[in-house]
């Protein structure tokens, strides 16, 4: 079957286009894009009607729940909401409670993911059971379908152990993603060291961690030629330190979570659980410099960090509560609110949700452009609409945009050309 999407406003940030055009669409390929394109042959012709036309998103991590959780979120429901987000492929990263170190379990977890109409991409541990002690079989997790290798919110303490990781992991071309926190400072903590936490009586981190942690994991990348992915950076002082060592011959990339893009501590103020996250939410002047680092091309790559939980994890007191919340279902929209307060250029929100993370992973998808699978969305980016946790697609309920009003929403979500979402119908 072949059809096209006309009059749009085409947003491709792999060709830092955006202006008008369309698509022409045969067997789950673009065959034609821009704004001149022949639509005789096709069999259906969708009209845009002026509304934004642009690749589906790719979000680098998400988490999944233990398939043996009866009430929880499943491939279904996750692929449902990444859907209706505009996410069209989506990385499962390890977890404490599922944490992809061995090869067995990632081999069943990569045979589940073919009916989902998402394209699920899998993280394998970096150590066994994500303790940092043990170096993980990387090479079989390689042979069962991973495609990086990461260590979920744990920092790698031991020096020696990480960098036999980065030397391993380059073998197969694999990114390392590190969570960037010195252990022993970040251990036990739930927020940033300020006047806000010390006020609250809380466990906390000072931003030099993350300081730290870069300036010790890129010289052991440099020193094992491995592959370095700062994994949701969130600091000024984070940032200072990527810049700093950037200067030398690495391979470094870096990722912020969408959540310290668009909160801050204060929107904690009350110690309401539903904003305990990790790394934990910073300062108004961090979240401000993330920005900007966005803009100047500086973060590879924006993702949700979605993690569905249990209401009586998430019911904890602030300090005790499990971190985390729902967001791949209001990446888009949260990202879009950026845009309508004039923080960023539409073409940079979508450039580190498309063509930064597929340049990352060497994924053929996340731009437009003649051979690349369609994988696209269609956005009303002026659409209003408030976020209610009990519609969202997930069956769990802990999303710290709950109650936000967003501008701008997914009408249509392609992967390979199949329609997977259609918001009006």
């Amino acid at each position: 079957m072949m059809f096209a999407i006309i009059n749009a406003r085409l947003v491709d940030p792999a060709s830092d286009y955006d202006g008008p055009g369309g698509v022409v669409v045969e067997d789950g390929i673009i065959i034609e894009a821009g704004p001149d394109i022949d639509i005789d042959a096709c069999d259906e012709i969708i009209d845009a009607r002026g509304r934004i036309l642009a690749p589906a998103l790719i979000d680098l991590r998400a988490a999944k729940e233990p398939g043996l959780t009866p009430d929880g979120e499943t491939l279904a429901s996750l692929a449902a909401g990444a859907a209706r987000g505009g996410v069209g492929t989506l990385m499962l990263a390890p977890n404490t409670r599922i944490p992809n170190d061995s090869p067995d379990s990632l081999a069943s977890l990569v045979r589940s993911f073919g009916d989902h109409g998402v394209r699920f991409l899998a993280a394998g541990a970096a150590t066994v059971g994500l303790a940092g002690e043990q170096m993980a079989e990387i090479g079989l997790l390689a042979r069962c379908g991973a495609v990086m290798v990461g260590n979920g919110d744990r920092p790698i303490g031991d020096s020696r152990i990480l960098r036999r990781v980065l030397s391993y992991s380059s073998q197969f071309d694999f990114w390392l993603a590190s969570r960037p926190a010195d252990a022993e400072l970040s251990i036990g903590t739930v927020a940033l060291e300020s006047d806000w936490s010390a006020r609250m009586g809380l466990p906390s981190e000072p931003a030099i961690s993350e300081r730290i942690a870069i300036e010790r994991d890129a010289s052991l990348a440099e020193l094992s030629g491995g592959k370095l992915l700062i994994d949701r950076l969130s600091t000024e002082a984070g940032l200072d330190a990527l810049r700093h060592v950037r200067s030398r011959d690495i391979e470094i990339a870096a990722t912020v979570a969408v959540a310290h893009l668009t909160l801050n501590e204060t929107d904690a103020g009350d110690l309401d659980s539903a904003f305990r996250m990790d790394p934990p939410l910073r300062s108004e002047m961090d979240r401000r410099a993330l920005i900007e680092a966005v803009i100047n091309g500086e973060i590879n790559a924006v993702v949700s960090d979605h993690r569905p939980t249990p209401f009586d994890d998430k019911g904890e007191p602030f300090a005790l509560a499990i971190a985390g919340s729902l967001s791949v279902e209001t990446l888009l929209g949260a990202m879009l609110g950026l845009v309508h307060d004039d923080q960023l250029e539409l073409i940079d929100a979508l450039r580190v949700l498309t063509s930064g993370p597929a340049d990352l992973l060497g994924l053929p998808q996340g731009r437009i452009a003649a051979g690349a699978p369609a994988d696209l969305i269609l956005v009303d980016g002026d659409i209003p609409w408030v976020v209610d946790a009990d519609a969202l697609a997930s069956p769990r309920a802990n999303c710290a945009w709950s109650g936000r009003r967003f501008q701008g929403r997914v009408l249509q979500t392609f992967v390979a050309g199949v329609m997977l979402h259609n918001h009006d119908g």
